[in-house]
């Protein structure tokens, strides 16, 4: 018994719900910064709405610390916003995961408490989900480090493994007891409202002028029958919420429930980024095992409905088929390719390794250059190289929609290219047949 109970707490658990939600809270924050980045001074500045003298006395009486109170001068300013967007970058790619989670909290930490007056309970959650992320892994799962840790050798655990796996285990146990506490309190408080009870709640909500969706609102709040079915079932399902989760099969119900709940605010009330917090956080709800088994739940579905879909899509669809030349020498290449085919839910992308014979030739491409930059044609005469190439063949994968602005940022600031050249520039080539002294596309200049 004791040997079992050690066993599962020396084991990480929840390593790809962690990995999710660091992503999708680093896609909110970086979201957040970029749309308030002209008016940065006036929400978060010296001289904007909360003035440093305000903010300095209002810090002392709570006890708070934050990066601002270093030096309210604008260039120290300018250093911690800009230089927090690529830690947030770094954030999401899961680069150096352990230390830009701490920064990134540093960051969310310092920005909330500079001026707590534009803030909602969105914020509230990412700042105390932040804090006990940082004790997680939340690397070990679509992150660089991930991928950089595969391209060593494997070595033995370290000593401190176990007290990692056990540290982990405890943060995201926290971070769920947080989710719970958070929507049964929520609920309670309802219960005690007299509208919540009436039934009209959500009624009243609704027709606050800022959260009036025009020509849609009107339809909900003109039907009595739809308003108090939505304000008993946000009651019920708030209350039941932390009950669900303690059953294998309910928790599929609890997470669908809070999925519709917080895509309906998001939609209905204009709280489009503290939903997507929210929704961000509730992917760790769920266990490795369960996410590998909707894989392949997913991965069959995939298998029947792509056939479906060759066979009765539109026609205009053909317009959009993308045809991607990838070294098929490369084995990360490789890899990437099947998963964008596992991706290709719409069957848009065909992939040609421009190492089978004839290929450059029949397509009139420089067989240099597809040795550095993967390529890609909608029509066969325009061809898109590196990032851009890595675009066309994104905008074609519904589940990469979200990365897609980021992608496209990377590029108009120029180090999207670059980032693409120097990954391409350090990839792996095994020629067919075996290793030559041609495994490597780096630079001779560097190795002689």
């Amino acid at each position: 018994m004791i040997k079992r109970l050690e066993h599962f707490l020396t084991t990480r658990h929840l390593l790809i719900g962690t990995g999710l939600m660091r992503f999708f809270l680093g896609i909110g924050i970086l979201y957040h910064l970029i749309f308030h980045y002209r008016e940065r001074h006036l929400l978060w500045g010296a001289g904007g709405l909360w003035p440093t003298d305000k903010f300095l006395e209002a810090s002392a009486k709570r006890g708070i610390v934050t990066l601002f109170q270093l030096s309210d001068s604008p260039w120290f300013f300018e250093v911690v916003y800009h230089l927090g967007i690529l830690v947030v970058l770094m954030f999401i790619l899961g680069f150096r995961t352990r230390l830009a989670t701490v920064l990134t909290f540093l960051l969310v930490w310092s920005l909330y408490y500079r001026n707590p007056f534009i803030t909602n309970g969105g914020d509230n959650i990412v700042r105390i989900q932040l804090f006990y992320l940082m004790f997680t892994q939340a690397g070990a799962a679509f992150s660089l480090d991930r991928w950089l840790q595969k391209r060593k050798k494997a070595g033995t655990p370290g000593w401190l493994a176990p007290y990692g796996a056990v540290l982990h285990n405890v943060a995201a146990a926290a971070i769920i007891i947080q989710l719970m506490f958070m929507y049964f309190t929520s609920g309670i408080y309802k219960v005690m409202g007299s509208m919540w009870q009436e039934g009209t709640a959500v009624y009243y909500a609704m027709r606050v002028q800022d959260y009036v969706w025009p020509g849609v609102s009107p339809w909900f709040w003109q039907s009595e029958t739809v308003i108090v079915f939505l304000s008993y079932a946000s009651v019920l399902f708030q209350v039941s919420f932390p009950f669900l989760l303690l059953n294998r099969y309910t928790k599929y119900l609890a997470l669908l429930g809070a999925f519709t709940f917080h895509t309906g605010v998001g939609l209905m009330m204009n709280l489009a980024l503290f939903s997507w917090y929210m929704i961000a956080c509730e992917w760790i709800l769920l266990g490795d095992r369960e996410y590998h088994r909707l894989a392949r739940l997913g991965k069959g579905i995939r298998a029947k409905g792509g056939a479906w879909m060759l066979k009765h899509r539109p026609a205009f669809f053909t317009r959009w088929e993308v045809t991607v030349f990838y070294d098929g020498w490369c084995p990360f290449c490789t890899q990437s390719v099947n998963t964008a085919r596992r991706l290709d839910w719409l069957r848009l992308l065909k992939f040609v390794s421009f190492r089978e014979p004839g290929v450059p030739e029949r397509f009139g491409l420089d067989p240099d250059r597809l040795e550095q930059r993967l390529h890609s044609t909608g029509d066969g005469k325009t061809f898109h190289e590196g990032i851009d190439g890595i675009l066309q063949m994104v905008t074609r994968l519904p589940l990469l929609w979200p990365a897609v602005p980021f992608l496209f940022l990377s590029r108009w600031l120029g180090f999207g290219q670059r980032v693409y050249d120097w990954i391409a520039a350090r990839r792996t080539i095994l020629p067919t047949g075996g290793c030559d002294e041609h495994c490597s596309i780096e630079d001779p200049k560097k190795s002689s």
